[in-house]
């Protein structure tokens, strides 16, 4: 009898939830389970990952630009409308809380998942140190690293394929310590891979424990085998930040203030945060900003790198136009890429802007709906959160093209960019977007140019494998062999 209660008042339970959370009259993606949710979106491995991203993307443009996903009793709105996409973005600053919660212990309160209010502060004081002048700044920095990377990629010549993701993601770590904080850790290079693999072990776990519901509850994660595993990869994480906080105190401390101010009105990020410690910045806040910078910075630009060598060595005509554009520039010279440059790397630009349409290295982005929101076909109730998915507008044949599939950089060239500018929003709208886009384009531009003008490589984009650890990186068939150009 007690049993048959118990059973009653759950069922009440998730009668009232089910209908106080009733997210409004739309498509719910199938394979939902009462109280499970959508649970088979859970099972298997970060490719798999990719794979439902995709579904769920698929599923939501073909039902309107807008569905509902479940995740347990908690709807999570699904659009892919780029004007409905552009409007929850600049209305609604917050991220979803489960998300945040996942990653709190390895980034906290930065750009990247902080709350609302913390956000707001800190890119204030953050967005001068990735204006245009302080990029142009780092110009002889990009060069030298771009040459260190030229000469590693030497021992590979002639000797097939390898995976040349690995050596941009180390430059890419080397050359934000040097940008952001001036210190140089090139010199040890072991701990730095070490990093890295704890940066992908960390996002691992995080993945691993968003699809066990267990897991969603605190006192059960923190007796978990998986806790004291990623407890372990945060320590290695942030030991790095410390290192180069460090190092960048003591001469901080040494600098003249005064003449610094006077002569160097555009300061880098972290002479910058360091500015206001004490003051509007706390010392965990100056950590946390730091680890937000060094993980985005490291992964994303060296995925987009990837990719681009990756598809350069698919489609040689592509190849032979950019070392063209590079010889028509440069002539035979070996001199470093100057800010006047950039400009002219049009075709460059363009490369790198298909790319990045093609392979979204963060094909969604989340929102806490934090106010009703009217959409062209719907509303969003306040207190749920929503996908935004970029990919469904980057790939969308109805924006783009019955050509969107292809890889075609000249369409950025020749006047062929949808008419709709919120379909180009997906590269950076909303007040919450990439703080670094200046920062990674400069510096991708300049890697290509040294890494173009030395080698052509041959590779099967088609054969490339993409997994999603939060953002979208390559999980197999990448690899490229380079020969000398």
């Amino acid at each position: 009898m007690l049993w048959l209660l118990i059973i009653f008042a759950l069922c009440c339970v998730y009668i009232y939830l089910s209908i106080k959370m009733y997210p409004g009259d739309m498509p719910v993606y199938p394979g939902r389970v009462p109280i499970l949710g959508n649970i088979s979106l859970l099972l298997g491995d970060s490719i798999d990952s990719w794979h439902y991203i995709k579904k769920l993307t698929e599923y939501t443009y073909n039902n309107g630009h807008v569905s509902v996903v479940y995740a347990g009793i908690m709807p999570i709105y699904l659009i892919t409308d780029p004007d409905d996409c552009y409007k929850v973005l600049t209305t609604c600053l917050e991220r979803p809380g489960f998300a945040n919660k996942f990653l709190k212990q390895f980034l906290g309160n930065g750009l990247l998942t902080g709350p609302e209010a913390i956000w707001k502060q800190h890119r204030k004081l953050i967005n001068p140190a990735f204006n245009q002048q302080v990029v142009d700044s780092f110009m002889g920095i990009f060069n030298t690293q771009s040459r260190r990377l030229v000469e590693t990629l030497k021992n590979h010549v002639g000797k097939g394929q390898f995976d040349h993701h690995d050596y941009l993601e180390k430059t890419a770590l080397e050359t934000i310590s040097l940008t952001m904080a001036g210190v140089d850790i090139s010199n040890q290079k072991e701990f730095n891979y070490k990093c890295l693999m704890a940066f992908r072990a960390v996002v691992d776990g995080v993945i691993a424990r968003a699809k066990n519901p267990l897991y969603y509850f605190d006192n059960i994660y923190r007796t978990s085998e998986l806790k004291k595993i990623e407890d372990a990869h945060v320590k290695i994480t942030h030991e790095l930040t410390e290192q180069v906080l460090k190092k960048k105190r003591e001469v901080y401390a040494t600098e003249d203030k005064d003449k610094e101010s006077s002569e160097k009105k555009f300061k880098p990020f972290l002479h910058r945060l360091l500015d206001f410690s004490n003051t509007l910045l706390s010392d965990n806040d100056i950590k946390d900003e730091m680890n937000n910078i060094m993980y985005a910075g490291s992964q994303s630009s060296s995925a987009v790198l990837a990719y681009t060598l990756l598809i350069l060595g698919t489609y040689p005509r592509i190849l032979e136009k950019c070392q063209q554009e590079i010889r028509e520039i440069f002539g035979e010279s070996d001199r470093d890429v100057e800010k006047a440059d950039l400009t002219n790397l049009k075709y460059i630009d363009a490369v790198l802007k298909e790319t990045i349409r093609q392979c979204p290295v963060a094909p969604f982005t989340g929102r806490l709906i934090t106010e009703d929101i009217q959409l062209k076909n719907t509303v969003l109730r306040k207190g749920y959160p929503c996908a935004i998915l970029l990919y469904g507008i980057l790939n969308n044949p109805a924006l783009w093209g019955k050509d969107a599939s292809e890889f075609i950089p000249e369409r950025w060239l020749e006047g062929r960019l949808p008419e709709n500018s919120n379909a180009l929003g997906a590269f950076g709208f909303g007040r919450r977007n990439c703080v670094g886009k200046v920062y990674a384009f400069t510096t991708m531009k300049v890697a290509l140019v040294h890494i173009l003008r030395r080698y052509k490589m041959t590779g099967n984009f088609f054969n490339m494998k993409l997994k999603n650890q939060v953002i979208n990186k390559p999980a197999g068939g990448h690899e490229i062999s380079i020969e000398f150009a």
